[in-house]
């Protein structure tokens, strides 16, 4: 029934009316039409009621409301006669005995004996306004209820609880929870009439709410005792009750009418001075024009049931023909008695790929819209339906919602998921009624205001007479990624099979009354079947349950994860059945399921009213105490005042806090379907030591700083395998970009928790300490056959070599160890080849050999052996062939390609690069630039040869260069040219745009890097860059290919024909340090000093391949590097920079104790400190000529000013002032007074974020320390 919202139609009762309700949601005189539980779909709304003028003795009243989910009285005025007037009068608004509801939202009720009689398992209530009524409201049974934002005027008593709050005096089920908050009560004698008892009493809350002149705000009327006292004026009351409170360590005691604490409310939650939650009654557009409203049935949609009208709403709503119905930002929709939004057919199907059919705005949209009076439906098989998909977030407060909308699952006709269709007790889950992975998804970027929502899994048919319960199997109720403000106002989800509600990550959510029930059929099957869990976000596994359970694996009601800022404002968390058997709960056991409502990691968590029925446990907390529900029995149902297990602590903490493999932004993750991005981007929560365990690589001994038995916590594995499981499932076959399977990187991390975890069977040991307690061998065939035959170490060959994800197949040596293993240990039926690579390889041609030399490994070979027979270098052996993992243990078989030859020299123990140096005649730096790996400082010539081996070379690799035809066009500093030029190898694919003028080539193997490729071919990086243009400096080893070929030897003539012109860069003098100050240059981030040869080019690249745009030659032969020239260099004559560069005589490269200083911008950055903020009527600095003061209106900055004037002008000192005035000055002003720094507030005019003085004030800088004032408000470095 639904009256005009602008001018409400008036229902009166005639003095002559003859029965006891006006209105009725429920015929039957002596039998009812209806099951009360089951009266679903009942609205009333836009009425006057008026029952005065029938006789006040007649009981008779407005509304008899026996309804279940999905209803709702909204906006009615109730008219009885006040209690002044007659206090004998009988009449009332609202009767209601009971039901399973609800919602009550903006009702009015005027005198009355009851304003509303009511007693029902749960309701919420908001927005009830009461006046001189005997008593406003009585409640005479349920299990639980929400009152938000009630009014009481004028009334001798406010709440009235009928025959007593639990205990011995409870009649009938009594009174199980109620939460009032944001109450406002006037002029009233009693605001709560109850009474309370210790063993079972309700659970009475009242919070954030103020009382008027109220004579007693609370009273126990059994003992006649006041429990909390009123009084003249205003007396509010955070938060107080009475009943059984679980506080933070996990205890339950009752609490005999005292304070609670309070949740701190979020702003964006709540509204008004008092703070009280934010609320909206669904819009009535009574101000629209017909010309604004779209009429679907105009526009050709049918609604019959049967007709596809996708078409015709994309077409009212603008949209692109897909099967997803895409309601824009924007929208207000409006149906007129629940038309549905049914998703059917084989685009809905595959619950391994789940697909929308509702979604509501774009992710990250901002915006209105509106919806109310719609449900949302399935036909037939559609596993993957996700029934809406919510992303819009609210532009105000409140502007994003849905009223008053629901969604239904089956047991209707025209659905396909009927009696018929979908029986129960069948024995088998039949795919044809698997009906939807999810209802209701509010994403992460979201928010929302859902009021009267009821989410229903089917478990009877709707449609028939005997309603006949059903098998009808729905994934998951209600997922809540959003960060709010979202509000659930008289919501209920019910018979899903993972969850009902789910917050994952979640943040300012207010719940109030939430209900659910467990599916009848659980636990046949057992959750998470019959879906696989993955597809979204945290879904529960259920693996604490034992094979023998028939309690354990089922649905949990609630779920809070990862979550903050949740209230909840009473929860109905019901189970009525087991395998649809009621006997776990008329026993009275109330052991239909183990657990009910789980939490992990979540905070300021404030759970208010739960009220349990059929659960072992109320709340069951990640490693926490759980609270029972046998000891919180209340009447039927159990319930709690109040859980505090999160309120102000950690719940559910988990042992580790987790780290994702893959993230949103993992690049080219977009190129899977979302589900599969779900499992892939799904928390692992393990040691966050194994997030380094991507890559392929042995697992030994950690280091001692990380825990073993972290690291090897059950619930880590079980949580990679988990991943990989999700993964496997939702991903299918889907690979990256370059082949490897979706879950690739997580099976190297289970590969390494595996070998770490390996257990010796005997001693109960981890293998890895076993193994690195063993003798020191300098090879396996030395090895002592017990220590190679035990079940550690022939168990870790033998999981290495089953995996593809193991170190085996990269490292002959463990194939060769596992082949002895089996020679000595005389083993049978042992594998040892290795396994494809989890990375596909690309054919190609045999490995390019420079020197054209191999040699096949023998026993006894090691890389100075072999350096000394073919003179070549043994680090150049180790690092050009990547099967050599140890110089002195070389795997037999293996063909290596020999390096270039040149002479060598075999380093003595006691050798340095200056004994070397003598011995070969040569200078220190050579043995540098002939053997790369050596440090600057030779630090490394010793300790490296554990790795690399003792042999070095002491004459350029195949040869000396002749360095005369060497231009100045050209860079001395390099010297990897070739020759002549050679033609690519046969069938070669070159890099794009690489030169053809090359002497030697190399095509690029997977796994190869930059540094590897250069240190074998003997050629720089700017080089190698030069040669090949699709590489690029900064990304050089991510550029290369694999299978493309790469030029690693130019010639002169080819480069330098086509050689890149040499970056453009400005001269800006010759600088030396102040004579007082310390012997620091005038560039200090970088250097590389005595470098033969040395030029402008070579000093430019050094410094620009490492970030630095400022470089600097010194003495001929040293370059530094800087982002700017430092405090207390002094610009001197360009005759001090006199010496030629050493290799390049056409160039100077600054002077004895002078560095010539170059830039690749026009301005040099230069580095000062602030002086304070100066009054510019006396001008604070002075001393130079030729114009001191510049005028920049467009182009003002403090690093413009500071070069112009320590650069140009040789000033010591700049000031700025009026946001494009740059002063420079040799001194200060006698007598310069400072202001405060605020004054100097003027943002420079061309730089956003620089301030250049102010209005008649200046800031002054300075580049010379000793000018520097030390004070705190006006000493500040640039750096």
């Amino acid at each position: 029934m639904i009256g005009n919202p602008r001018n409400l139609p008036t229902i009166i009762a005639a003095p002559s009316f003859v029965g006891l309700v006006v209105i009725t949601s429920n015929l039957g005189e002596t039998s009812e039409w209806y099951l009360n539980q089951n009266n679903f779909l009942r609205s009333v709304r836009n009425f006057i009621s008026d029952v005065r003028p029938t006789p006040a003795n007649a009981q008779v009243c407005a509304i008899h409301w026996q309804v279940a989910q999905g209803t709702s009285l909204e906006n009615i005025h109730f008219y009885m006669t006040k209690f002044k007037d007659d206090p004998k009068t009988t009449q009332q608004g609202i009767y209601m005995e009971n039901g399973s509801g609800g919602f009550l939202s903006d009702l009015y009720f005027v005198g009355g004996k009851f304003g509303a009689y009511m007693g029902n398992q749960q309701f919420t209530a908001s927005g009830l306004y009461f006046e001189e009524a005997e008593t406003a409201i009585q409640i005479h049974w349920d299990w639980g209820w929400t009152m938000q934002n009630i009014v009481v005027d004028n009334c001798n008593t406010g709440l009235t609880i009928v025959g007593g709050a639990g205990g011995p005096m409870s009649t009938g089920q009594g009174i199980g929870s109620l939460h009032l908050t944001d109450l406002r009560f006037h002029y009233v004698k009693v605001a709560v009439s109850t009474s309370v008892m210790s063993d079972n009493s309700t659970a009475l809350l009242l919070s954030n709410s103020g009382f008027y002149n109220v004579d007693t705000i609370v009273k126990d009327t059994f003992k006649n005792q006041v429990l909390l006292r009123g009084g003249k004026g205003t007396v509010n009351v955070d938060t107080w009750g009475f009943g059984r409170v679980t506080s933070a360590n996990g205890t339950t005691a009752f609490h005999n009418g005292a304070n609670l604490d309070s949740p701190v409310r979020n702003d964006s939650l709540v509204t008004g001075g008092r703070k009280q939650f934010f609320t909206r009654r669904r819009p009535k557009y009574d101000d629209l024009g017909f010309s604004q409203i779209l009429d679907a049935k105009a526009y050709g949609a049918k609604g019959d049931g049967k007709t596809d009208d996708t078409a015709v709403l994309k077409h009212l709503f603008r949209l692109p023909p897909t099967y997803t119905v895409e309601i824009p930002v924007g929208s207000r929709v409006i149906g007129q008695a629940w038309p549905q939004i049914m998703a059917t057919g084989s685009k809905f199907a595959d619950a391994l790929k789940p697909r929308v059919a509702v979604r509501v705005g774009l992710p990250g949209q901002v915006g209105v819209v509106e919806i109310q009076n719609m449900m949302m439906t399935v036909k037939g098989a559609t596993a993957g339906a996700i029934m809406m998909e919510w992303n819009v977030h609210e532009s105000g407060q409140g502007s994003a919602g849905l009223w008053d909308t629901h969604f239904r699952v089956g047991g209707a006709a025209g659905t396909d998921l009927t009696v018929k269709d979908c029986p129960k007790l069948s024995g088998k889950v039949n795919p044809n009624c698997v009906a939807a992975s999810l209802m209701l998804h509010l994403t992460p970027d979201s928010s929302g205001y859902f009021e009267n929502v009821w989410m229903w899994t089917a478990d009877h048919d709707f449609d028939t007479a005997d309603q006949t319960q059903v098998d009808i199997y729905v994934g998951r109720g209600m997922l809540i990624e959003s960060k709010g403000p979202t509000w659930l106002w008289g919501t209920s989800v019910e018979h899903c099979v993972l969850y009902q509600y789910q917050l994952s990550s979640a943040q300012n959510v207010v719940m109030g009354l939430i209900q659910t029930e467990t599916p009848y059929f659980q636990s046949f099957p057992e959750a998470p079947a019959p879906f696989k869990p993955g597809a979204f976000p945290n879904d529960p596994e259920f693996h604490n349950c034992t094979k023998t359970s028939k309690s354990c694996a089922m649905a949990w009601a609630l779920r809070i994860i990862d979550s903050s800022a949740v209230h909840v404002l009473s929860a109905g968390l019901y189970s009525f059945f087991n395998r649809y058997d009621q006997t776990c709960l008329n026993s009275g056991r109330h052991d239909c399921q183990d657990k009910i409502f789980y939490t992990e990691q979540s905070y300021d968590v404030w759970v208010q009213n739960l009220v349990t029925l059929g659960s072992l446990e109320m709340v069951s907390p990640l490693n926490g105490v759980p609270t029972l529900g046998k000891p919180n029995r209340n009447g039927f149902a159990s319930s709690i005042l109040a859980w505090l297990g999160g309120s102000k602590n950690m719940t559910g903490q988990r042992n580790f806090e987790g780290y994702r493999i893959h993230s949103e932004n993992t690049l080219d993750i977009d190129r899977f379907p979302e589900a599969c991005q779900n499992a892939l981007t799904a928390l692992v929560r393990c040691d966050n030591y194994t997030d380094e365990w991507t890559i392929p690589s042995y697992h030994g001994i950690l280091p001692r700083d990380v825990d073993v038995e972290s690291v090897c916590d059950q619930g880590c594995a079980r949580s990679i395998s988990d991943w990989r499981s999700a993964v496997d499932t939702y991903c299918g076959n889907a690979t990256w970009h370059i082949g490897a399977a979706a879950g690739v990187l997580g099976s190297f991390v289970s590969q390494g928790i595996n070998e770490t975890c390996q257990i010796d069977k005997k001693t109960g040991k981890y293998c890895n300490d076993i193994i690195y307690n063993f003798t020191l061998s300098e090879s396996i065939d030395k090895m002592p056959t017990n220590e190679l035959c035990s079940d550690c170490y022939v168990g870790r060959l033998k999981m290495m070599q089953a995996s593809p994800f193991s170190y085996y197949n990269r490292d002959p040596f463990y194939e060769d160890a596992l082949k002895k293993a089996v020679k000595r240990c005389s083993l049978s039926n042992v594998p040892t080849t290795t396994k494809d690579s989890p990375f596909p390889s690309e054919p190609s041609e045999p490995p390019f050999c420079l020197s054209e030399v191999t040699h096949t490994t023998k026993a006894g070979d090691t890389c100075d052996s072999l350096a000394l027979k073919y003179s070549v270098s043994s680090a150049a052996i180790f690092i050009g062939n990547p099967a050599i993992l140890n110089c002195t243990d070389m795997v037999e078989g293996v063909s290596i390609c020999l390096p270039l030859q040149c002479k060598t020299y075999k380093l003595q123990e006691k050798d340095t690069c200056m004994s070397v140096a003598y011995f070969a005649g040569i200078q220190q730096d050579d043995i540098r630039l002939l053997n790369p790996w050596v440090h600057e400082l030779c630090g490394n010539l010793q300790s490296a040869t554990n790795i690399l081996g003792r042999v070095i070379c002491i004459t350029p690799p195949g040869g000396e260069y002749d360095h005369a035809v060497n231009t100045t066009n050209s860079d001395p500093a390099y010297s990897e040219y070739a020759d002549k030029t050679v033609p690519p190898p046969s069938g070669a694919t070159l890099a794009t745009n690489t030169t053809e003028g090359c002497g030697r080539w190399y095509t690029v193997q997977k796994g190869d890097d930059c540094a590897r490729v250069l240190v074998q071919y003997h050629i720089s990086l700017p080089l190698f860059i030069q040669a090949n243009p699709s590489v690029s400096e900064g990304s050089c080893t991510a550029d290369l290919v694999p299978g493309r070929t790469y030029c690693v030897g130019p010639t002169k003539e080819v480069l330098t024909q086509k050689l890149k012109p040499i970056p453009p860069h400005t001269r800006f003098g010759c600088f030396a340090r102040e004579a007082d100050t310390t012997n620091r240059s005038v560039l200090t981030l970088a250097d590389a000093q005595h470098v033969k040869p040395m030029s402008i080019v070579a000093c430019q690249s050094y410094c620009l391949l490492q970030g630095w745009t400022v470089w600097g030659i010194q003495n001929g032969d040293s370059c530094f590097c800087d982002n700017q020239l430092r405090m207390d260099s002094q610009i001197i004559d360009d005759s001090k920079c006199n010496i030629h560069c050493n290799g390049n005589t056409t160039n100077s490269c600054g002077g004895k104790d002078a560095i010539e200083v170059f830039g690749d911008q026009d301005m040099l950055r230069v580095q000062y400190a602030s002086l304070g903020c100066y009054s510019w009527s006396k001008q604070a600095i002075r001393g130079t000529t030729g114009g001191d003061t510049i005028e920049s209106p467009d182009e003002m900055s403090v690093d413009a000013c500071a070069s112009l004037c320590t650069v140009t002008k040789k000033s010591d000192f700049f000031a700025l002032w009026e946001g494009k005035l740059c002063t420079c000055g040799r001194e200060m002003t006698p007598g310069a007074k400072t202001t405060s720094m605020d004054e100097c507030n003027v943002a420079c005019s061309g730089q956003l974020g620089d301030i250049c003085g102010g209005k008649g004030v200046a800031e002054v800088f300075t580049s010379k320390t000793k000018n520097v004032v030390a004070s705190e408000e006006h000493h500040r470095f640039f750096l």
